[in-house]
């Protein structure tokens, strides 16, 4: 088996595949600052109520007053509902995990949420990834996207002739709004204000998460919490205007650090409600999951005839957490490729005592570029998709490098990832919950 060269491999797509694995760890060590209730876990119905079967494909447009040819959000939203937006940044699970939170504090509020595309520069809607209809069919609630409400250019360089409007906002972090760059390329000019101490999990750290179901009561079209009180506008706009937060469109610079309450991170528990309510019913389009399968049988060399093998999907993130590391020994800051290979024998034991099933093949992602890493991978026999040689930039756009990768995780039968990582965090959890595969994360 020969491989091509890790050095005619595309460094932009190395690149982006990088930024693909953000870490997801933060701040450690608070307690458990309230145990989740049944009420909490259970996100209302009662608005919109979503009809199953044939009825539930009903395209966003119930859910607008008009269409998005204005170019002005504002006419496009009806008046008798109410709205839930975000601007979300980060590499590719970072936003997935703003907009899978984004979604359940919609329906938590009572509010339609407006899920923005993935950015900040080449933007590509959630729609086109995940698959809309089956989400609104499982959830039974609306879901719109920006596009649904304002036109606005794919690429943030490209000239746009939308309507520049004023949006007031909520922060609900420390420090200056990080979504800036986003809401100028929607031509929205944004204040902000700080959200309130009460919100957050533990309110003596405001660079802490925040409380999802506080700030559904803060964002409550009826009666919500701390009605009668008036709070500063923080951070004017960048045309030096101080909108207070809107009522009817509510906004948030982010919905990344939030959570139930119970603890932070808590994407990483078993029983974040977030995964079970929302997440795990995210689907991928028709398109994407061919564009894995294509993937994965040009990796094993399976016709298109044959039926799909079972492998085991391997996620490595070396990149950044060799860059930041002090030691001189890149190592010393990162499991080595052997670790990785012990856990991926745990897995096939695992596969073959529980369900029978032998699984010889492995599919490995990872954005480490040396020689030695792959002649390593190269030695076990493991395949992998390069991004350089299939020309994936080109054909399909950047997104679709991190998209492809996770995308076939999601077919793996078994996965071994990367502790620290949310790429393989959420990989995982996919191979557990959409076909019962163990799992490993290797520290």
């Amino acid at each position: 088996m020969s491989f091509p060269s890790r050095e005619s491999r595309s460094l932009r797509s190395s690149r982006l595949v990088l930024t693909t694995t953000r870490l997801y760890r933060g701040l450690h060590g608070h307690s458990v600052l309230s145990i989740l209730t049944a009420r909490r876990e259970s996100p209302s119905t009662a608005i919109c109520a979503y009809p199953t079967g044939r009825a539930a494909r009903i395209v966003s447009s119930r859910f607008v007053k008009g269409s998005s040819t204005t170019g002005r959000f504002r006419d496009a939203l009806r008046p008798d509902l109410h709205y839930v937006t975000s601007f979300c940044l980060g590499g590719f699970t970072n936003q997935f995990i703003c907009f899978a939170n984004l979604i359940y504090l919609g329906m938590i509020s009572e509010r339609v949420p407006v899920i923005p595309p993935f950015t900040p520069s080449h933007h590509i809607s959630f729609g086109e990834v995940f698959d809309l209809d089956s989400l609104r069919t499982a959830l039974k609630k609306p879901l719109i996207e920006w596009a649904d409400i304002k036109n606005f250019p794919t690429h943030r360089d490209a000239r746009s002739f939308a309507a520049e409007e004023s949006l007031g906002c909520w922060n609900p972090r420390d420090g200056n709004p990080s979504g800036q760059s986003f809401s100028e390329h929607l031509h929205l000019d944004v204040s902000y204000t700080q959200i309130p101490g009460e919100m957050f999990i533990n309110p003596d750290h405001w660079h802490d998460h925040t409380n999802l179901w506080n700030v559904a009561a803060l964002l409550y079209p009826k009666r919500p919490l701390f009605e009668d009180r008036t709070f500063p506008v923080t951070h004017a706009s960048p045309k030096g205007n101080y909108a207070p937060p809107d009522r009817h469109l509510a906004c948030l610079d982010t919905t990344y650090y939030m959570g139930s309450g119970a603890a932070p991170f808590e994407w990483e528990r078993s029983w974040s409600p977030v995964w079970r309510y929302v997440a795990t019913h995210i689907k991928f389009t028709q398109k994407v999951n061919d564009l894995a399968d294509k993937a994965i049988r040009k990796a094993f060399k399976v016709r298109s005839s044959a039926p799909m093998p079972p492998f085991i999907a391997v996620h490595v993130r070396h990149g950044d957490f060799g860059r930041t590391c002090s030691s001189k020994d890149p190592e010393d800051c990162f499991a080595a490729l052997p670790a990785f290979a012990r856990r991926v024998e745990e897995v096939k034991q695992e596969l073959m005592e529980k369900k029978g099933l032998r699984v010889n093949r492995v599919l490995i992602s990872s954005d480490d570029t040396t020689e030695l890493f792959w002649q390593q991978v190269e030695a076990l026999g493991w395949r992998d998709i390069d991004h350089g040689v299939e020309q994936t930039v080109e054909r399909h756009g950047e997104w679709y490098l991190p998209v492809i990768d996770v995308a076939t995780h999601s077919l793996a039968v078994g996965f071994v990832g990367t502790s620290g990582s949310t790429l393989s965090l959420v990989s995982a959890r996919r191979v557990e919950d959409w076909s019962g595969g163990p799992t490993r994360l290797v520290y």
